[in-house]
């Protein structure tokens, strides 16, 4: 039997909502749980919405990527969004659980809605990966990008933006309109599916958010040098 992880086409932009199960932690320890199923300790660094206040949590997932578990890695900091079943909490590579090295602008959007402020309308990351799109253990290794400038194009103008020294970048007070972005890149790195990113649309407007991470990878990469750029 082949299992195959298949995952709700998302969107990249959603409804800003009370804050949710998350928090930013380090695996401590990952054992079997049964059932197919891993168990992930957590020191908890910081939590958000329901979990605030926690300093440890366990996470469960399921132990094949074909099932749509996470492939956490034991001392990697994440940022974690989970799901509660049955009073246990559980983590699926379709959410967006991430490595807290490239998850630094989703982090920030996490604490303003916990402290009650607007988060940023469009925001993201930009950095090179060995393996962009194909496993969530390519961003263990993903490089930030910095001073790259990204640029907000809409019916209300132009609006600029650069990435700070974690390769995040965010606009927050764009007017409400619908947006694609521009990417100025050096010459040495291109954009994984450029043609897929740069021609996506965010509309902003009211108690929305977007989120646009745009993975690289460097000139002469044998793995990408077929993408288009």
């Amino acid at each position: 039997m082949v299992l195959a992880c298949s995952c709700a086409p998302g969107s990249e932009c959603w409804s800003v909502s009370a804050p949710g199960l998350e928090f930013v932690g380090k695996a401590t320890k990952i054992y079997a749980a049964g059932g197919g199923a891993v168990s992930v300790d957590f020191a908890v660094s910081e939590a958000f919405g329901k979990l605030s206040g926690k300093t440890a949590l366990t996470v469960h997932t399921n132990a094949e990527s074909t099932a749509c578990g996470y492939p956490f890695r034991l001392g990697a900091e994440y940022f974690v969004s989970v799901n509660s079943v049955e009073s246990n909490l559980w983590a699926s590579s379709c959410g967006p659980t991430r490595p807290a090295a490239v998850a630094a602008a989703l982090i920030r959007q996490a604490r303003a809605i916990h402290a009650g402020r607007p988060p940023a309308r469009i925001f993201g990351f930009i950095g090179t990966e060995p393996y962009p799109g194909v496993s969530p253990l390519s961003r263990l290794e993903a490089m930030p990008a910095a001073s790259i400038a990204v640029t907000a194009v809409g019916r209300a103008g132009e609006f600029r933006a650069y990435t700070a020294g974690d390769g995040s970048f965010e606009f927050t007070g764009l007017p409400e309109s619908t947006y694609h972005l521009r990417v100025q890149l050096p010459k040495d790195l291109f954009i994984w599916w450029a043609s897929n990113k740069l021609n996506r649309e965010y509309a902003v407007s009211p108690g929305k958010m977007c989120e646009a991470d745009f993975p690289l990878y460097p000139k002469g990469d044998p793995f990408a040098g077929n993408q288009p750029r």
